[in-house]
């Protein structure tokens, strides 16, 4: 779908097309990863003189359960700070795309509103798709000691198959959109404005 064809809401406002919404997805799903990954490396780095190991629950307790708070302190930094604070209703990929989140009416997405959306719909529901689920699926894991790693990633990539149908087929809104009772829209390009 291009986005002249995207459904058109309330006034000139147009939801973001397909093709824009998943490569702003691929770039937030890369720089979210490397913020995440950033003080897990910095630990392994001092436990091992090395970033190849990267596995939370190898490392030595408590380390483990510390890594993984500071990096899931980094993605919430990256995935709600940034599009709540620092560029409203943005992440960098939807910068760089041009699209942003906004209310489901249109407005002004609020801080909760990305709460809901960014943390708890995209991080913990839809959860197999960005890395910071995988570390508070793991810090879940050494805190109960089952291994909820494996069930939750299945889970995750059920939820993430049924939430992308709902993007393509139910109104260009995913799970995640529905919890924060948002929507993305496409704002044009610079040049054409």
């Amino acid at each position: 779908m291009t986005e002249k064809q995207g459904k058109k809401m309330a006034g000139n406002v147009q939801d973001a097309g397909m093709t824009r919404r998943f490569i702003a997805y691929l770039i937030d799903w890369y720089v979210g990863a490397l913020a995440t990954a950033l003080p897990i490396s910095m630990v392994a780095m001092k436990l091992y003189g090395t970033v190849k190991n990267q596995q939370i629950m190898e490392f030595a307790a408590p380390m483990g359960m510390v890594a993984g708070a500071m990096g899931l302190l980094c993605a919430v930094l990256y995935y709600w700070v940034v599009p709540a604070v620092v560029w409203k209703g943005q992440t960098l990929g939807k910068r760089w795309l041009h699209i942003k989140i906004v209310g489901a009416d249109g407005g002004e997405a609020t801080p909760g509103m990305l709460a809901r959306r960014q943390l708890l719909g995209i991080v913990v529901v839809e959860g197999s798709l960005v890395s910071a689920s995988t570390i508070w699926h793991q810090m879940a894991t050494m805190a109960t000691g089952i291994n909820l790693v494996t069930p939750l990633m299945y889970a995750g990539i059920a939820v993430s198959l049924v939430s992308a149908i709902m993007v393509l087929f139910g109104g260009h809104r995913a799970i995640h959109d529905y919890l924060g009772g948002s929507r993305v829209i496409f704002l044009g390009r610079p040049e054409d404005k």
